[in-house]
């Protein structure tokens, strides 16, 4: 999944600028999606990071309100091709595709705990993909890296010291969401490596008086890092894949969208009253859009989203295109389109993500839906045909030709077999 959305941000405008910088950096030994080359493992890890953001596809984890795999599988991938000296000379073999898996299920761990302890008050200015993701990210070099507890420690100490990423872009329309996972990425290997040196950091900088807590999460939770640690299911287990190509505070109300749409057909906009969205605050703060300017803004605009599934039956990529952006028939209904946070769902959040829709016609006629677990949730998750075909669709969005992206999937698939060492990736990766 995290491969695929990586693969289709090859092909945007941002991605393309991504690439261009991977390109003019010197050569390395780590992998670049989509013919960036073999580059440093930062550069790597930036730019493989940025590239699968780009597109809004990428995974979700609910509680922790982040999107880790943009943030740990790079960092992870970059760090396996890349041991520094120090590590490759005391290594007992070579790092093989189930310690690249174990790394990013470690990654996952630390990444989604800090992001479930920081509370919900940091996601209003902070993007907890960014901020929380460099502890994910040095987790996971850190694992392939084989640093001791106390190198963990400074490792930790010193991603959590860049911890950042604000939410002032989304206000702006400005292109900056995919790099904070690419940043969060290359800091999170940057601090893992010089831990790898003897280079210390802060061992209190989550909870220190100076530290993260203190200075970014106003009503953080510090004991949820370590709740349950060694006893819960892994973290990486709750994990949330994506069906539409937008914010996932969207996807509840598309879902309920979709549902009226099949029960009663696509609406005259003519013919509405109003449709109401109920759903929960954080869905509003980032999403209350009702005249999305770009194509990244549309993805953040349960206006258009909702209008546009119902009209169109659809949410995917081609759905935040230039034509279909501008079809007056989905304009029509946006503007009768009015979000309200819903006291209960908001009780609920970031546990549950819900909507509410209801659609009032002229003369007094309602329709409801209701979305408590949208598609792609653990306890409503894309199946593993879905999961395919949404790769195989987000490779063919970015250009690439389908036998280079069976070709990858072979090779994401065959990680885990074995005590191999790792292979690299196909060479058939490059745009058709």
């Amino acid at each position: 999944d995290w491969l695929g959305c990586a693969l289709a941000g090859c092909a945007t405008p941002s991605g393309r600028r991504f690439l261009d910088y991977a390109v003019d950096a010197a050569a390395g030994p780590a992998w670049v999606v989509g013919g960036g080359g073999a580059r440093s493992a930062e550069v790597a890890a930036l730019v493989n990071g940025a590239l699968s953001h780009i597109v809004e596809m990428d995974d979700v984890h609910r509680e922790s309100v982040l999107h880790p795999a943009a943030v740990v599988m790079p960092a992870a991938l970059a760090a396996a091709q890349a041991l520094p000296p120090a590590v490759a000379a005391r290594a007992p073999a070579a790092v093989t595709g189930q310690d690249l898996l174990d790394a990013i299920i470690a990654g996952y761990e630390a990444m989604i705990r800090v992001g479930e302890a920081v509370g919900r008050r940091h996601y209003y200015h902070f993007h907890n993909t960014a901020t929380c993701g460099v502890f994910g990210a040095a987790a996971a070099a850190g694992w392939l890296y084989r640093l001791d507890e106390d190198a963990l420690t400074h490792a930790f100490g010193n991603a959590g010291t860049q911890a950042a990423g604000l939410w002032q872009f989304n206000a702006e329309g400005a292109d900056t969401k995919p790099l904070h996972p690419g940043r969060a990425a290359a800091a999170g290997v940057l601090a893992a490596d010089l831990a790898a040196r003897g280079f210390t950091g802060a061992e209190q900088i989550l909870e220190g008086a100076r530290g993260l807590f203190a200075g970014m999460a106003p009503d953080a939770e510090p004991e949820r890092v370590i709740d349950g640690l060694g006893s819960d299911a892994p973290r990486i287990t709750r994990n949330t894949l994506k069906p539409y190509a937008s914010c996932r505070h969207t996807h509840a109300p598309i879902d309920a969208a979709l549902a009226l749409r099949a029960a009663h057909g696509a609406p005259d906009p003519d013919a509405v009253e109003a449709l109401d969205i109920a759903t929960y605050a954080a869905a509003l703060d980032l999403c209350d859009r009702a005249e999305p300017g770009s194509e990244g803004q549309a993805k953040f605009s349960l206006q258009y989203c909702v209008a546009t599934a119902l009209i169109h039956g659809d949410a995917g990529l081609e759905a935040f295109s230039n034509g279909r952006r501008a079809d007056p028939v989905t304009r029509a209904l946006m503007a009768r389109i009015r979000p309200r946070v819903d006291a209960h769902r908001d009780g609920l959040y970031p546990a549950i993500w819900s909507a509410e829709l209801v659609l009032r016609l002229h003369g007094g006629a309602e329709h409801r839906a209701v979305q408590e677990q949208p598609k792609g949730d653990p306890e409503n998750p894309l199946s593993a045909a879905e999961v395919a075909a949404k790769f195989m669709g987000l490779a063919a969005a970015g250009g690439h030709a389908e036998a280079a992206a069976q070709a990858l999937r072979q090779w994401v698939e065959a990680l885990p077999e074995g005590a191999q060492p790792l292979a690299a990736p196909p060479d058939g990766q490059a745009s058709a």
